[in-house]
């Protein structure tokens, strides 16, 4: 097949992590088929080859507003150039707004069927934390379009897939197909890790949705019961400051260890050193951190959205006395603990590793040349 990939952003090289998951599959299935990836923002205009596929990348930088709409008309007409030379068999776009809007203009002007994959806040409406592509017209207007032409739709979570239905979208253009993970990449420690001094672990940006106010109160409370608890928080963001000041309030600054970015590839050891991964978002279309964590043998918990419900080693929840219970009940059997590590593992490797969901996407893709 001849695929054209569309994307907010994509990485410029096989080393730049712009969005890890994304540069994950389109590598995987530039295996085997003809792979077209066609970014709107980053990085500079120009085409990038490597690792067997071509990426067009239009350039349109951190322009937005009216410029928006010009960004969204050349990645439409970029496409349609390179499908005078190389015709694509479909498209697929990652995100529905801006992506999905480009790629149903280009394929209804070039008659070919259009994949669209939910990968944010596109269905999503939190006023409070001013979170959510349904807050703006332009965005509710522009994914309502892309996901109305899309032959198929498709979501990394069945939390996301729920959103769909309360958009009213037909269950018959509606598939489950999460982006994977390195399976090679993550991997767990080969020793079984003791737990006399326990770590949790979050990886996200320091942004209201994900809701590290609720994560800082989880240590708070679990660790009254294990004073030696610590929490490994990897990401930068706005909230730095304020989730700081509520850390030294809480009393926590024995307890926390505050990591910054880390860089992509240094993310397994990050999880290695730790036991627990905890999720506390508002909002997740699916959670690449959750799954990297369990391919390296981590149990998760979290509250009830994006993958966690499906993956959790216990039910989600969303408060912080619910989940700190939880911390406490799993730290503190070393046995079942143990045994949830081998779980956490075996789901990865079972319908999370990337040769799996390659394999997924492959399948959605032929659904949608070869309609029943």
């Amino acid at each position: 097949m001849r695929i054209a990939l569309v994307t907010p952003g994509f990485s410029a090289h096989a080393s730049d992590w712009a969005i890890p998951a994304l540069l994950n599959l389109a590598c995987a299935l530039a295996q085997t088929h003809e792979i077209h990836v066609f970014s709107q923002r980053y990085p500079a205009e120009g085409t990038y080859r490597f690792s067997g596929l071509i990426h067009h990348a239009v350039g349109g930088g951190q322009k937005f507003g009216p410029m928006s709409a010009r960004i969204w008309l050349q990645t439409t007409q970029a496409i349609i150039h390179q499908h005078r030379q190389t015709p694509f068999d479909l498209l697929h776009a990652f995100w529905a707004d801006e992506a999905g809007f480009s790629a149903a203009l280009a394929g209804g002007w070039l008659k070919r069927p259009v994949v669209v994959s939910l990968g944010g806040g596109e269905l999503t409406y939190l006023p409070d934390i001013h979170y959510g592509a349904q807050r703006f017209l332009t965005r509710r207007l522009t994914t309502r379009y892309a996901l109305k032409k899309a032959a198929l739709v498709t979501a990394g979570s069945n939390y996301q897939l729920d959103l769909c239905r309360a958009h009213d979208l037909p269950e018959a253009k509606l598939r489950l197909a999460p982006l994977g993970v390195d399976a090679h990449l993550f991997q767990p420690v080969d020793s079984s890790p003791q737990l006399d001094q326990p770590v949790m672990v979050q990886a996200a940006s320091l942004v209201p949705v994900k809701n590290q106010h609720l994560l800082l109160e989880v240590l708070s409370l679990a660790k009254k019961e294990i004073p030696q608890l610590r929490l490994n928080l990897a990401g930068s963001g706005p909230l730095q400051a304020e989730l700081a000041k509520l850390a030294r309030r809480l009393d926590l600054d024995q307890n926390l260890v505050w990591r910054q970015q880390v860089a992509y590839p240094h993310l397994v050891q990050f999880y290695q050193e730790s036991h627990l991964y905890l999720q506390t978002s508002r909002h997740e279309s699916q959670g690449m951190a959750v799954l990297e964590a369990m391919a390296c043998g981590l149990p998760v918990l979290g509250t009830p959205v994006g993958i966690a419900p499906e993956v959790a080693c216990l039910l989600p929840q969303a408060s912080a006395e619910a989940l700190a219970e939880q911390v406490i009940e799993i730290l503190g059997n070393t046995s079942r603990y143990q045994e949830l590590r081998r779980q956490a593992r075996q789901i990865i490797e079972a319908k999370y590793s990337l040769p799996v969901t390659t394999s997924r996407f492959l399948k959605v893709y032929a659904g949608t040349l070869n309609p029943l």
